[in-house]
């Protein structure tokens, strides 16, 4: 186990200190140039598990987003690198196909190499987008789903979703990590020339706090001096600086579905997770169907389909067996611990033979949609904006019945009976209304 250097950061939202060592992030500052002057960083948008994420400006004063890779997983050939790679080809097959086909693909418009203390970065330059849906959604000390987009507009932006996700199945490609989170807002115009004192006046000055060690020790050159927190996601949602049109972003986890990896391990995150991925490692374009159902459905929704109370795999399964009933086997008898909570039918126990803090009831997915709107709480001050559901507002019969018929085709356990992209994208729910 590594040991502990520094102390911990104070910011809630922050990459992780620790990562500041020879193969990990690079350190950067406000401030920075990189690519010999090209790019300049003005504020920090985010992190990832294997990158720090910047708003830049280019020498042409627009502002663009910044990826630096840590340098642990900078050093694949950049042929090999699938955020380069596949968005690439994508574009390549739109542009095959005439100005007709409108792309809601995240492109990389640049990419180099950084050389720092802790290695070479791999840095992606991408166009600046908003936030993300799982964003937009985000209501702290509300009830879950009280915060949701309004009804044509999540209509429209899953259409949008979809028409991506078709756009790279035909084109041969398994997206491999579909999530509101990679589902990204395009920002106004305007913002994108926005001056560094216009940044500042709407997403508030980049807070810092000074990186200490716990020995006391000198920092030395790995890590840098200070922690940069994120812009605040309250500046960014803001429908003033949004545009009702998304991208489809993060194709590190995207191959051709004929030419798989062989070391390929999926890392969907959990309670997107197709059962063939989670019970035999292995995805296709029927795992992406399945993990596009749970966008639609959030999208539409605020909260997740199969949310997990208490974070691990068991009580996602027990969501997932609550909500569509038994898995086959052999998947049934892998899930381990399903006697906790169902009979060998499948159906919940009674409450009293479960015997589990958090219980199994039987639902389905109409009954969650029916849920919607039911059990909301307003904002503390205002309203959450035009771009919002009003508190309260609840799904329609006929509509529950479309995208209950949508979503239980998609969600099918065998993934060889999930519809496919075309029949998602040709489906009545994305015209209610």
């Amino acid at each position: 186990m590594t040991p502990v250097r520094f102390r911990p950061s104070r910011f809630d939202d922050i990459e992780c200190v620790e990562g500041y060592h020879p193969g990990g992030f690079h350190p950067i500052a406000i401030g920075d140039v990189f690519a010999q002057g090209r790019y300049r960083v003005v504020h920090k948008l985010g992190f990832g598990g294997s990158s720090t994420i910047w708003l830049a400006r280019n020498r042409s004063g627009k502002l663009v987003t910044l990826k630096v890779v840590r340098a642990d997983v900078s050093s694949k050939p950049v042929d090999q690198v699938p955020e380069l790679g596949v968005p690439r080809k994508l574009l390549e097959y739109v542009q095959e196909r005439g100005p007709v086909v409108r792309s809601n693909i995240q492109t990389v418009q640049d990419h180099f190499m950084e050389d720092g203390p802790n290695g070479s970065h791999l840095c992606l330059v991408y166009q600046l987008a908003g936030p993300s849906i799982l964003s937009m959604s985000d209501s702290p000390g509300r009830t879950i789903g009280s915060r949701r987009l309004r009804s044509d507009l999540a209509r429209k932006v899953a259409k949008q979703v979809v028409g991506a996700v078709e756009l790279m199945h035909t084109a041969g490609f398994v997206h491999g990590d579909l999530t509101t989170s990679n589902v990204l807002f395009h920002v106004a115009e305007n913002v994108q020339h926005w001056s560094d004192s216009e940044v500042y006046i709407n997403f508030g000055q980049p807070e810092t706090e000074e990186i200490a060690t716990l020995d006391h020790s000198p920092l030395g050159p790995h890590a840098p001096a200070e922690l940069i927190a994120p812009i605040g996601n309250a500046c960014l949602t803001h429908a003033i600086l949004l545009q009702e049109n998304i991208l489809l972003i993060d194709f590190g986890q995207s191959f051709p579905a004929l030419h798989p990896r062989r070391d390929y391990k999926p890392a969907t995150v959990p309670h997107y997770q197709s059962p063939e991925a989670r019970f035999e490692g292995t995805i296709g374009m029927p795992s992406d169907i399945w993990a596009l159902a749970c966008t639609i459905f959030e999208i539409r929704a605020g909260f997740p389909l199969f949310e997990a109370f208490l974070g691990g795999d068991d009580e996602i399964l027990k969501e997932i067996v609550a909500t569509l009933g038994k898995l086959p086997e052999p998947w049934w008898t892998a899930f381990d611990n399903h006697h906790l909570w169902f009979d060998e039918h499948g159906k919940p126990k009674a409450r009293e033979l479960q015997q589990v803090l958090l219980p199994a009831e039987k639902t389905s997915v109409k009954q969650k949609l029916a849920s919607i709107g039911t059990q909301d709480a307003p904002p503390a001050i205002g309203s959450d904006g035009p771009m919002m559901e009003r508190t309260g507002t609840k799904l329609e019969k006929v509509e529950i019945e479309l995208l209950g018929d949508l979503l239980a085709k998609m969600l099918r356990y065998r993934p060889e009976d999930r519809i496919k992209i075309s029949e998602v994208v040709s489906h009545p729910w994305f015209n209610f209304g």
